[in-house]
């Protein structure tokens, strides 16, 4: 960031022209700012690229707009403007704005003073731009940097949620607590079925022992991952223990409708992981299903069927066909 700013630095004859040619524009910024107000309203309509700004962001994305082409034109640099853009940026990221706005943006600025520098003599056309081009180029990449940052912060937010596994970024134990009995509310009203299931490997304690708690943990990611690849964004994944999942799975009429995802996920497990570039480890998984309302108990016994089915398929997984089991009362 630094060697860009420093490429940016002003020479004598730009900054001459921005001073002379700076009240000029600015008695441009109210058309300008009412130009965008009427685009940026069309863009709001279904499918386009403003239709998640409610009327709040929209003022304020108007706001930060027309004080930003007031600052392009300012001959002396706020210190505090820095700071500005990159909040400007984190302000696009949390409106749902790809970083291309940003640019779009920028482009939009120099539309507008490529159309005033049009009817200037060459001599005074070229520094005047070439002052005005710096400003939004060092202004796009403190934007972006804001975006960026604000990205960043998003991406590391779930590990650091009181209702997330930090290690697979799953959701934990404590957020089943507050989100299965809801899934049977939901269920009861909907007067549609939710399978409960639970399922661990048979055979986790072996890979830490052998291999350690970095490889143990590595297995922990992918096999979350695998997860949640296999199952619908509504369905719930949980970690719920060292290597014991939980998985809610709504809106079913009966077993078969997740028969398919039975099979996708067998194929799944049976897919060595990768340690390293040389050592692979493969382990069978046991896991037990009870379906609500057929199983008419609460959430907590519903786990506790779930597992005691879990625990059935493991005692007979010498000889097991499916890797699953249904609780029967």
């Amino acid at each position: 960031m630094e060697l860009l700013l420093d490429a940016l630095q002003f020479s004598d004859e730009e900054a001459v022209a921005l001073q002379q040619h700076a009240a000029a524009l600015l008695r441009q910024a109210n058309h300008a700012r009412d130009a965008f107000a009427r685009q940026a309203q069309a863009m709001r309509t279904d499918g386009e690229l403003l239709a998640s700004l409610d009327d709040t962001a929209l003022h304020q994305l108007l706001a930060l707009r027309s004080a930003h082409y007031t600052e392009l034109l300012d001959a002396h640099e706020d210190p505090r403007l820095p700071q500005r853009m990159l909040e400007a940026g984190e302000s696009f990221h949390r409106w749902g704005l790809p970083p291309l706005w940003i640019m779009t943006m920028s482009s939009g600025f120099a539309a507008q003073f490529e159309s005033y520098a049009g009817a200037l003599p060459l001599a005074e056309r070229r520094p005047l731009m070439g002052a005005l081009y710096k400003r939004l180029r060092r202004d796009e990449a403190w934007q972006v940097e804001g975006w960026r940052r604000c990205a960043a912060r998003s991406r590391a937010a779930p590990a650091r949620s009181p209702l997330r596994d930090p290690l697979t970024g799953l959701l934990n134990a404590a957020a089943l607590d507050e989100m299965l009995p809801q899934a049977l509310e939901r269920s009861r009203r909907r007067h549609l079925k939710v399978a409960v299931a639970v399922l661990d490997f048979d055979g986790f304690e072996q890979l830490n022992e052998q291999h350690g708690r970095a490889c143990g943990d590595a297995v922990l990611r992918e096999f979350a991952q695998r997860l949640v690849r296999a199952l619908r964004k509504t369905d719930l994944v949980v970690r719920s223990g060292d290597d014991e999942f939980v998985l809610v799975l709504e809106d079913l009429h009966g077993m078969h409708n997740i028969a398919a995802l039975l099979e996708r996920l067998q194929l799944d497990f049976d897919v060595p992981y990768a340690l390293s570039e040389a050592l692979f480890w493969q382990c069978p998984i046991s896991m037990g299903v009870t379906l609500f309302p057929d199983d008419e108990a609460d959430a907590a016994d519903l786990l506790l069927h779930a597992r005691c089915a879990m625990q059935q398929v493991k005692a007979t997984k010498a000889q097991r066909e499916f890797f699953w089991g249904v609780y029967q009362r």
